[in-house]
């Protein structure tokens, strides 16, 4: 009997000692479900998400996350002071490692700056993928986060709406002092305990609840499209890609209008007018439309920290016309707007890449309305001409500068096209023919038909982005098939020998449909 007793007794403390504690991963939706009412056309369906997510792990009875540091507290407490609760609670498994063994493996990472104060990255080093490492090193399991997860923020900001929202979430990765449990002289040699965090309530006046310690929290709900995209396809597909194609290429969605407000703080009459600009049915006076202009040229010229948000709304500007068909003072305000945009990029003001490509969203779209800008119209900055300009686009959808293949880097290409192919659009057009006389003279090709000519086909010899490539093919179309310089263009492209179809092989059915229009035209 003794010895049945101690066996029994040594079991059971041999139990307790290799206790297997559960571990779940939390999974929540910061959007708040609003991701899922976000349409396809204005990410691209290779670009379409359903949720923003951010995981913590559960465990011991806590919630551990990663924002500025490695935080934990109650789940519960973290819940009730975000207003968000999970979506989906995954269990991962069981661990063997005691609480105290964790949390030791949470100040070394924190202490050799794997997942420390100021090492949070939006696309590497992100919420997720502490939990991805958590579960795996910290509380060695065989299961972590889901993969779609872990792929999320490339494939996001990748798309046309990441590349709106990443110059505010570059902001607050910087100005965010959100709480840590990690105490301050411990940081360094990670040897104190972890404590209790006081946690930040969320943001009344943003869309979605703020998590401060993760700048995915402020990811709005729905958001605008900065380089505008072709026309959705349809069932039936077009004769011609390039001659049955008469539209623009525009940047419309107004989704981001109320964040940008938000992080603005316009007074009372400037916010009302800002607002109006997400009813896409508003009707707008002179006055109004100039006021705007005035506003948002003194946010870009007097506070850097907003440059990016007044540029998302001057795209929407730059596109109202009033309830008149025409008003010279209307005209001046968006010529001087146009003007200031231009200098911004020919001065390199504009450090960000997401910045840079938000201005040619503001020229693709003036160059794109029913009202193209006046080039040559002195507004006390350097007067730039639309070649000037035209210029300045190819050099930024050279696809050989250095780190090309980032998401940020092909974002500003394809804004950039998008600035060239409405160019040749107007140039084109008989209300372009004006500027074709200015500056050539005479009826030939002028200088920026030319340079658009040229520089998209030397393009598409070395770019790899599959929309970039469609718009260069779009872009060159436009002028070969005009009525007026289209047999000029035709003879310059057959003397130079700049076409080859072969550029086009294994891109995209699309791309290579373009391709070969491009070369019937040449015929």
């Amino acid at each position: 009997t003794i010895t049945v007793s101690f066996f029994i007794f040594m079991m059971s403390a041999s139990s307790r000692s290799t206790a297997n504690h559960q571990v779940h991963l939390a999974i929540y939706d910061l959007s708040m479900g609003m991701a899922r009412s976000l349409s396809a056309q204005f990410l691209g369906p290779q670009h379409a998400v359903e949720i923003i997510p951010h995981t913590a792990i559960v465990a011991f009875g806590k919630e551990y996350f990663f924002g500025q540091g490695i935080e934990w507290c109650s789940p519960q407490e973290f819940r009730a002071a975000r207003g968000i609760h999970p979506i989906e609670v995954q269990q991962l498994g069981h661990t063997t490692c005691t609480e105290q063994e964790f949390e030791s493996w949470c100040c070394e990472q924190a202490a050799n700056g794997r997942f420390g104060m100021q090492s949070y990255d939006l696309i590497h080093r992100n919420c997720n993928n502490f939990s991805e490492a958590a579960a795996r090193e910290g509380l060695r399991l065989q299961q972590g986060v889901p993969r779609w997860i872990l792929e999320l923020p490339q494939k996001f900001l990748s798309s046309p709406m990441g590349m709106v929202v990443r110059p505010m979430l570059e902001q607050m990765q910087i100005t965010n002092n959100a709480p840590t449990n990690m105490p301050t002289g411990s940081r360094a040699a990670g040897s104190a305990r972890m404590t209790q965090p006081t946690l930040a309530h969320s943001t009344p006046s943003l869309p979605v609840a703020s998590a401060a310690a993760n700048p995915w929290a402020d990811i709005p709900a729905t958001t605008s499209t900065p380089a505008a995209q072709p026309s959705s396809p349809t069932k039936q597909t077009p004769t011609s890609l390039i001659l049955d194609n008469q539209t623009a290429l525009l940047s419309t969605d107004a989704g981001v209008v109320k964040i940008c407000i938000d992080r603005l703080k316009p007074e009372q009459e400037q916010c009302a007018l800002l607002a109006k600009l997400a009813d896409t049915k508003a009707t707008w006076t002179p006055g109004e439309i100039n006021s705007l202009h005035q506003y948002l040229r003194s946010v870009i010229e007097n506070i850097a920290q907003h440059v990016s948000c007044a540029l998302m709304l001057l795209r929407l500007v730059v596109l109202k016309q009033p309830m008149s068909e025409y008003d010279v003072s209307t005209n001046k305000e968006r010529s001087q707007s146009i003007q200031l945009v231009a200098n911004l990029l020919f001065e390199e003001k504009l450090t960000s890449l997401p910045n840079r490509s938000m201005a040619w969203c503001v020229l693709s779209n003036a160059m794109g309305s029913t009202e193209p800008p006046e080039w040559n119209v002195s507004v006390g900055i350097d007067s730039y001409k639309l070649s000037q300009v035209i210029d300045r686009a190819l050099s930024d959808c050279d696809c050989t500068n250095d780190g090309s293949s980032s998401p940020s880097n092909v974002s500003l290409r394809q804004s950039a096209v998008a600035f060239l192919y409405n160019s040749s659009r107007y140039l084109t057009s008989k209300n372009g023919e004006a500027i074709d006389d200015e500056e050539n003279g005479n009826d030939d090709l002028s200088e920026s038909m030319m340079s658009i000519l040229l520089g998209c086909l030397e393009h598409l010899h070395e770019e790899t982005d599959v929309t970039t490539m469609q718009r260069l093919y779009m872009a060159t179309g436009q002028l070969l098939k005009s009525r007026k310089f289209g047999e000029m263009a035709v003879n310059l492209v057959k003397d130079l020998g700049l076409v080859d179809e072969e550029i086009s092989k294994g891109k995209n059915e699309k791309v290579e449909r373009l391709a070969k229009e491009v070369s019937a035209l040449l015929e």
